[in-house]
Order: structure tokens, then C-alpha cells, then sequence
């Protein structure tokens, strides 16, 4: 169910009374019934729904917008107990509802956030955040990192990794035969020959050598500010990124309402809607469900492709 006091549970019944999620799986909620039925009056809608039967929070105890110990709780408990019923094969796929990374903090977490933490819960070493949306793919290199600390953090075989994987993962799960890849400098104009910065030469380029002496269909290290308006018109499947912003920022804009997150290199299946708890509109009964409609429908997808 995400943050209690975010838009989780609003968009989660919003997403179950759809004619297209309802067609194509079962859902089971991770949260309280009586945290739905609070959910359900503030929409409107009509459904009916089944939970894990777990308890996380009471439902006098949401404060919608605030940031709080016991909803960041009940996000942690709802996160587990989703995991272990995905490993134990009670279900086949595990859809996130927006978390906020100061909740769970207080809450005693030290995860950065969902994709570290389900790394952790999984035992997966080689992991990578990809956005999925219907004119291209992103995936981050690094994730939750301040800009400053990124060029230490990259290295030759951390980006031919998270090449291999994107290239793995859209074959495995998205039944894309031959991925067309694209990978992004991490300097301006992709380094100019070194003029701009060296990373581009000594840790982009021979990554990207190492996986097209695999076989992998890529190109780069090519700068950023260009390559993006390329991807949106169609000349890649999937966009590697250095960076956060350096890849979100171009996938947000055209992607906002109906971008999917999903986490690569883990022994399950996880989507996300791509955006945030939505703090200052939560429990008015406004929050759209696009994107975690999109993120059951991407779940669904891969379970199928995979299957």
C-alpha cells in the first residue's frame, strides 16, 4: 500500500475498479481493510478486494500528508510481507505504491529506498533501476546518490553489469529479440575527446566495447542533451543513464502520467508507479491512478513473457 498518508491507497482501489486490471489478474492488497474501505469512500469507486489479512497501522492513526513513524511502519511491514509472499510463490508479482524515504527512516530503515531494499530482501547483488514508458526505457547506473559522488562511484564493470541486464531483462521480459541500447556520456558533449572529463574514455567506452564483443546491439557513449530527442522518436528501445536526473528528468517529461519503475536483477518480479506520495493532495480523492494501473499492466507483462 505505499506511505498510508500519501496517495497509495487512493490510487490502489482507483486502479482495481479499472475494467483492463481487472481483466487480466488477482490482486492482492498488502494493507489494512480498513485503511481500503477509508480509500474506497474518498474515490467513490466500487470494488471488492482481497488482503493478505496482516495488520500495519489503524486507521485513526493516518495523518494524510504528514510524515510519521507509524506510516513509515506500515510501509516497511506491507513491503515484507509483499516480498516474502512473491519468494514463497503465493504470488507472482509485487506492484510498490509510493513510499516516503524520510518515514521509513524514522522508522528505524536504512535503505535509500525501494530498489536497495528489495536488493537486500532478495539477496541480489546486480540490480538496476529501469523506467519503462511507451516511447522508450531508462536505466540508471547509479541511483540515490548525490551528483558529487557519482564519477568515484562508476566503474568499467558496474556499467558493462547494468548493460548486460538491460539487455538480459528486455529479452526475458519484454520479448524484445535484439534490444537496440543507447548509453549516455557522463560529461557534456559525452566528454568532447577528454576535453570535458576522461570517464567517457576510460570507463564508458570500454564497457560498451565489452558488450558488443557480446553481441549486444548499443551505441555510445553518446552525449545526453541529444540523444534523448533520438530515443523519444523511436531509434532506441532503451536509454542507459549515469546518473538520477540525467535520465529521469527527459523520461518524466514525456512519461509523468504513465511511467512504470521496475527493478532489474532481482529473483522477482517488481513495478512502481514512477512517482512520488503526492503529500499535499493525498486523501481528497483526486490522485490519478495512471501510472499504477500502467505498473500492474507492466507486472502482468513480464510474469507473462517470463512464464
Amino acid at each position: 500500500m505505499g506511505d498510508p498518508n500519501g496517495i497509495g491507497p487512493e490510487i490502489i482501489v482507483r486502479a482495481l475498479s479499472s475494467a483492463e486490471v481487472q481483466q487480466i489478474c488477482t490482486a492482492v492488497v498488502f494493507a489494512d481493510a480498513e485503511i481500503l474501505d477509508r480509500a474506497i469512500g474518498v474515490t467513490g469507486v466500487r470494488i471488492k478486494y482481497e488482503t493478505d489479512g496482516d495488520h500495519y497501522i489503524n486507521v485513526r492513526d493516518v495523518k494524510p500528508g504528514e510524515i510519521d513513524i507509524k506510516a513509515g511502519d506500515a510501509s516497511l511491514k506491507s513491503i515484507f510481507n509483499g516480498v516474502k509472499s512473491v519468494l514463497e510463490r503465493s504470488t507472482d508479482a509485487i506492484v510498490t505504491a509510493p513510499i516516503s524515504k524520510e518515514a521509513i527512516h524514522i522508522a528505524g530503515s536504512e535503505y535509500p529506498g525501494h530498489t536497495e531494499m528489495l536488493a537486500d530482501l532478495t539477496g541480489s547483488q546486480n540490480v538496476a533501476m529501469m523506467f519503462e514508458g511507451s516511447l522508450f526505457k531508462v536505466v540508471l547506473v547509479t541511483i540515490h546518490n548525490a551528483l558529487s559522488e557519482v564519477p568515484a562511484l562508476l566503474s568499467q564493470d558496474k556499467i558493462y553489469n547494468i548493460i548486460s541486464l538491460a539487455d538480459k531483462s528486455l529479452k526475458q521480459y519484454f520479448n524484445i529479440q535484439y534490444p537496440r541500447i543507447a548509453v549516455c556520456g557522463l560529461n557534456p558533449h559525452a566528454g568532447e575527446a577528454g576535453a570535458f572529463g576522461s570517464e567517457e574514455i576510460s570507463l564508458i567506452k570500454p564497457a560498451v566495447s565489452m558488450a558488443l564483443k557480446d553481441g549486444i546491439n548499443i551505441d555510445g557513449p553518446l552525449p545526453a542533451d541529444t540523444l534523448f530527442y533520438h530515443a523519444v522518436n523511436g531509434k532506441w528501445d532503451l536509454v542507459i543513464s549515469m546518473y538520477h536526473d540525467q535520465g529521469l528528468i527527459p523520461f518524466k517529461m514525456v512519461n509523468f502520467e504513465k511511467g512504470v519503475n521496475v527493478t532489474l536483477g532481482l529473483p522477482i518480479i517488481r513495478t512502481s508507479p514512477d512517482h512520488g506520495t503526492a503529500f499535499d493532495i493525498s486523501w481528497n480523492g483526486i490522485a490519478n491512478p495512471s501510472s499504477m494501473i500502467e505498473a500492474i499492466k507492466i507486472a502482468v507483462k513480464m510474469y507473462r513473457n517470463s512464464t
